[in-house]
């Protein structure tokens, strides 16, 4: 994926809402400016959003967690996101009584799979997959006998379902449980070798 920022920055609310650290990317690309609350999903964007100089007032592991965990005397919100979305936070919010809004600010365009990638899916690989539509891109621009020498890894349940075979999933949508998930993957390859070649 390539990640395209929009054209200027939208209207601002006083609070701002980022559900990864693209769309904060995005923010300071378009010369957003520091100091504004932000609530954030997934620790990666929180950080983000901290060295953009935002104040990070809460973060949770996800979008649907996030929109109940924001609290009712947050002050109007705008949710600054990518083209795709799943779900619709800002009216999950809405939902609540609070007032929020979103905009898109960022693309995430598909790129073919590069030559160096269909190289790589020629011998066994660890694939890990972020989102239901990267997991979606990849199943589509995988060679089908590429399929048995895969270990996919998914971030959710939702990346997990978007495949056209099992993956393992990590325990939380967040990046510290798949970077454990792995290590675990990894550790077990290498035990798998050291057996193969008794």
């Amino acid at each position: 994926m390539r990640i395209v920022p929009a054209e200027s920055l939208p209207d601002l609310a006083p609070g701002l809402i980022f559900t990864s650290a693209n769309g904060v990317a995005a923010y300071r690309a378009l010369g957003g400016d520091e100091g504004r609350p932000a609530w954030c999903v997934g620790p990666r964007t929180a950080r983000a959003a901290e060295a953009a100089g935002l104040r990070v007032m809460g973060v949770a592991t996800d979008a649907a967690s996030l929109a109940v965990a924001i609290p009712p005397d947050a002050p109007p919100l705008l949710h600054l996101r990518g083209a795709v979305q799943r779900g619709n936070l800002a009216a999950d919010l809405r939902t609540r009584g609070l007032t929020a809004r979103d905009a898109v600010i960022y693309d995430q365009v598909p790129v073919p799979l590069s030559d160096a990638g269909r190289r790589a899916l020629r011998g066994p690989a660890i694939v890990p997959l972020y989102s239901p539509r990267t997991a979606a891109l990849f199943a589509a621009a995988c060679p089908k006998d590429a399929w048995p020498r895969l270990r996919l890894l998914a971030l959710s349940p939702a990346v997990a379902a978007a495949l056209p075979v099992a993956s393992e999933i990590a325990e939380t949508p967040d990046g510290a449980a798949m970077w454990r998930l792995l290590e675990q993957v990894l550790a077990a390859w290498a035990v798998e070798g050291r057996a193969g070649s008794d």
